[in-house]
């Protein structure tokens, strides 16, 4: 019992981890111009710095599958906050060669909830491995960026 319990608050600690980092990379594009430099990952370019998303690191710490869950309910939901609109605005954003393949992940899971619009219910079938439901993932994001403000 000990072992599974273990198991199982790593699998959620790497979870809230690829929630993190899916809410450090938003409120990275989203931060104005001058304020970008606060959220700079990258030291190679200091000028012309675009901030990306690290699509491939999420899905490295996505092993129950919620980051794709959300990308899922976020297709099959409107689009009726500036944190949902933000979420799928970054899908569309240029991408690292190295996060290519793992954004196609996100982008199916995407497009299949946007197959079954107001139907979400469907995600939750598609991705059952994930113990949380949509709104509570869009409610910790939505608490990340709140506390690292």
């Amino acid at each position: 019992m000990g072992v599974k319990l273990l198991v199982l608050l790593s699998l959620l600690v790497g979870v809230l981890y690829c929630l993190h980092i899916l809410a450090q990379d938003y409120q990275a594009i989203t931060a104005p111009k001058l304020l970008r430099l606060l959220f700079k990952r990258d030291v190679n370019s200091t000028n012309n710095y675009t901030p990306t998303v690290r699509w491939k690191r999420i899905l490295k710490y996505d092993p129950l599958q919620c980051a794709r869950y959300l990308y899922c309910d976020l297709g099959a939901r409107s689009p009726d906050s500036v944190l949902r609109r933000g979420l799928i605005y970054m899908l569309s954003l240029e991408v690292k060669e190295e996060d290519k393949i793992a954004l196609t992940e996100f982008e199916s899971a995407y497009s299949q909830g946007k197959s079954i619009r107001d139907y979400p219910e469907h995600c939750k079938k598609k991705y059952p491995i994930c113990p949380f439901d949509a709104p509570l993932l869009i409610d910790l994001v939505n608490y990340i960026l709140r506390t690292r403000s």
